[in-house]
């Protein structure tokens, strides 16, 4: 039995190596005003298996990162049985934890969800739904556009969104770079939707995969 049980654990942490790898998602939480959000991703990915993550430091109103604001660690440590990156994200945390400060992030106030895609459910390119909370409707389209095959493969993406009052104003706009075609990208979906603690913010968690099924995690922000 042991041996069938060891012989299992090589085979996930060989599909991992071979097949691609998803990262974890982790929101960091706003700023106390709403003006800087931070997220980080990780897991084991690469031919060797090897733990990362990332931390970004995102100013929402610009919809950019903050100067210095990317921190990326992959250590060379050999992957071993249960590893899940976890580690790269605490160690890459204390890296970027003076900058987090000085931006006066608080871990606690990570904002206000009002869409999530549940694991199973169809991504959709359209959106429709009811923030309750702030009785408004929303209204969300994700474009995208690919280009290539295989190892030239690239796409682009847009988001338009309007979101309608209770009083009937009527706001819409459009988010992210229609133009910019990210290398080795084949598609995007939306996975989150986060309303700021100012609930005059919004942030877009988006996957984008890879050609090899790996799943990376970016954000568009805007503010209302």
């Amino acid at each position: 039995m042991r041996r069938w049980f060891t012989l299992a654990l090589l085979l996930v942490v060989t599909g991992v190596a071979i097949g691609g790898d998803i990262a974890t998602f982790e929101n960091l939480g706003f700023s106390r005003t709403a003006d800087t959000f931070v997220f980080a991703q990780y897991g084991v990915g690469g031919a060797a298996g090897n733990p990362y993550a990332e931390i970004y430091v995102v100013d929402v109103p610009g919809n950019v990162f903050v100067s210095n604001g990317i921190f990326r660690l992959t250590s060379d440590a050999p992957l071993t049985l249960g590893q899940d990156g976890r580690g790269a994200l605490y160690t890459v945390l204390g890296r970027a934890r003076t900058l987090i400060a000085s931006r006066d992030v608080d871990h606690l106030t990570t904002g206000r969800p009002v869409y999530i895609l549940v694991d199973g459910d169809e991504p959709r390119e359209r959106l429709a739904f009811r923030d309750f909370h702030a009785d408004a409707r929303y209204e969300v389209r994700l474009s995208q556009q690919r280009r290539g095959e295989g190892d030239g493969v690239s796409a682009a993406f847009h988001i338009d969104l309007t979101i309608t009052r209770a009083d009937d104003t009527v706001r819409t706009m459009r988010i992210g770079r229609p133009s910019l075609f990210r290398d080795g990208v084949t598609s995007y979906r939306i996975t989150q939707i986060v309303v700021g603690p100012d609930e005059a913010s919004v942030v877009f968690v988006v996957e984008r995969r890879s050609p090899d099924g790996s799943v990376r995690y970016m954000v568009e922000t805007a503010a209302f």
